[in-house]
C-alpha cells in the first residue's frame, strides 16, 4: 500500500469510527454518560481545554485506524475474516485496556466503561469488512485498462 493510500484509509476509518462513536455515546449511551457527569466533583476538569481537549478526545480512533490499515496492508490473508480478527486484537490491546485503566484509576465507573467499550468493539467489527472490500475495488480498478 502506497503512503498516500495509507493516509487516506487511516483518515477515512478514523473519521468513521469517531462519528459512529460520537453517535453511539450520545444517542445510545447519553443517559449513562450524563449520570457519570453528574457524579463528577464540581472542580473536575480536563487538564487542557478547547481545541486541545477535542483533539485528544478524537486522537485514539485515528491511532487505532492507522494500526488497522497499516497492519492489514501487510497481512498475507486480506479477507473480511482477517480484518475482523485484526480489529478484535486492536480493540483488546487498545480500547479495552484503556477503559480498564481509566476504571482502575477511579475516573470512570465500570458499567459505562463496559458499555462504551462494547460500543467500540461493535463499531470496529461492523466496519472492518469495508477495508478488504475497498482495497479489492481499488486493485480491480488499477488492473483494468
Amino acid at each position: 500500500m502506497a503512503p498516500r493510500q495509507l493516509l487516506v484509509w487511516t483518515l477515512a476509518f478514523g473519521l468513521l469510527w469517531n462519528i459512529l462513536g460520537w453517535l453511539g455515546n450520545n444517542l445510545l449511551l447519553g443517559d449513562a454518560w450524563d449520570a457519570v457527569g453528574a457524579r463528577l466533583a464540581p472542580d473536575f476538569a480536563a487538564p487542557w481545554g478547547g481545541l486541545a481537549r477535542e483533539l485528544v478526545t478524537i486522537a485514539s480512533d485515528f491511532i487505532y485506524a492507522f494500526a488497522f490499515v497499516w497492519l492489514f496492508a501487510r497481512m498475507q490473508d486480506r479477507t473480511t475474516r482477517s480484518a475482523i480478527g485484526l480489529v478484535l486484537v486492536i480493540w483488546l490491546a487498545g480500547a479495552a485496556t484503556t477503559y480498564l485503566a481509566i476504571v482502575n484509576s477511579g475516573f470512570l465507573p465500570l458499567s459505562i466503561a463496559v458499555q462504551t467499550g462494547m460500543l467500540a468493539l461493535a463499531i470496529f467489527a461492523v466496519t472492518a469488512p469495508l477495508l478488504p472490500w475497498a482495497l479489492r475495488r481499488v486493485e480491480k480498478r488499477a488492473a483494468s485498462p
